[in-house]
């Protein structure tokens, strides 16, 4: 008997409970915006001249001007749901929060000590990266080359820049990427079984039939067993 794979853990649609974790956390950048506090931002001075490692974490919600805030918008909300709900609320915010510290103090290592670094960017580029690590190794619906198809070009469409602008750390976005694509492997690594679980497999349908339509049918003929 062939089996056929039809469903895994990216089928489930978000809670709204995930969405009001995004929806929240754009909130917290947006008021760190409108307050506007400079101590929270950092620069390489301040960070390893003067000891305020903390500083490469709270930069992290800071933005220059409103445009930043909201180029940064759309996408730092879908990956916050997307990450909440399927791997929880460890990687986002948690983890999240916690690499774009790692990133931000690693640039400012490599910057001069009186470039400032603020904004989430970096932390997308980490989750945006995670996500499609993710989707690679789960989504097996699909082949392999399928799947390496789409994340990579929805990563050359939408995180490779068009044309270079001053003033963006490209730097955190390449940082945030590569440590997305690293702790996504290990994490599919060391939760392949779980991922796993949430698989459903049904006998193949014949060749006359459409997919959706024989799941349907298999479903209520299970229906009917139930209430037999």
């Amino acid at each position: 008997m062939q089996l056929q794979l039809t469903k895994t853990l990216l089928s489930k649609k978000p809670s709204s409970q995930s969405l009001f974790v995004g929806l929240v956390s754009y909130f917290v950048l947006l008021m760190v915006f409108i307050i506007d506090n400079q101590a929270l931002s950092a620069n390489g001075y301040q960070v390893y001249e003067k000891g305020q490692y903390w500083k490469a974490f709270t930069t992290t919600l800071m933005h220059g001007d409103f445009v930043h805030l909201g180029h940064n918008t759309m996408f730092f909300v879908t990956f916050a749901v997307l990450l909440n709900f399927y791997f929880g609320f460890w990687i986002f915010p948690i983890l999240s929060f916690l690499v774009g510290g790692l990133i931000n103090l690693i640039a400012l290592k490599v910057y001069g000590p009186e470039i400032y670094l603020v904004g989430i960017s970096g932390v997308i580029y980490f989750m945006a990266a995670f996500w499609m690590t993710l989707f690679v190794g789960i989504e097996r619906q699909m082949s392999l080359y399928r799947r390496l198809m789409i994340t990579t070009g929805v990563s050359l469409i939408l995180f490779f820049p068009d044309a270079f602008v001053q003033n963006v750390s490209y730097l955190a976005h390449g940082l945030g990427f590569g440590i997305g694509i690293i702790l996504g492997g290990i994490y599919f690594g060391l939760k392949r079984s779980d991922l796993r679980k949430h698989e459903v497999w049904i006998e193949k349908a014949p060749a006359n039939y459409d997919l959706e339509e024989y799941i349907d049918q298999l479903e209520k003929e299970n229906c009917g067993e139930c209430h037999s």
